[in-house]
């Protein structure tokens, strides 16, 4: 059998056939039009009942119960306390992290390592908020401490920080 010459361009060429879709072809074309349709309509309109997270006041925590459950059953972020700051704290051990819940109070200690020993950051600190418990890497806790405390934290380097959890 011979072989075509490329250089040369008389060769003949079919065009291509437009063919019409079949039945199951449409019918998928279709549910996919739906899906994307409805999804789309979700995304636009907000629900009557719904205020955006930026905008939605804090819940206090119901008296009896679980701290870190409102009386409509939702997570809530405990509020700041007045005269402390915020601070967002990752253990050296993450393991910790099941354990701990909002409204515990904990000692936060500084790991040195270089002398395989700790330096007592803060006293009776407030849990705000546990992050990740269930992923080591982004895991951590948010606590409440008083200005000179939280300076004391986020000054010195070190590799990790420690808790000892207060009983209740």
């Amino acid at each position: 059998m011979p072989r075509a010459d490329p250089a040369r361009s008389d060769e003949r060429l079919d065009p291509v056939r437009w063919r019409r879709p079949s039945r199951g072809m449409l019918l998928r074309l279709a549910a996919a039009a739906v899906l994307l349709i409805t999804a789309a309509a979700v995304l636009w309109v907000e629900p009557a009942g719904c205020v955006p997270a930026e905008v939605s006041p804090r819940v206090s925590a119901p008296a009896t119960g679980d701290p870190s459950v409102t009386a409509s059953g939702q997570l809530s972020t405990r509020p700041i306390p007045p005269g402390s700051v915020g601070v967002p704290v990752r253990l050296a051990d993450p393991t910790a992290l099941t354990v701990v819940r909002p409204g515990n109070r904990v000692d936060l200690l500084r790991l040195d390592g270089a002398r395989d020993g700790s330096t007592p950051v803060a006293s009776a600190a407030l849990v705000l908020e546990v992050t990740g418990a269930d992923d080591p890497v982004t895991g951590g806790l948010l606590l409440a401490l008083t200005p000179d405390e939280a300076e004391r934290a986020v000054t010195a380097p070190s590799p990790g920080f420690a808790i000892l959890i207060r009983p209740d």
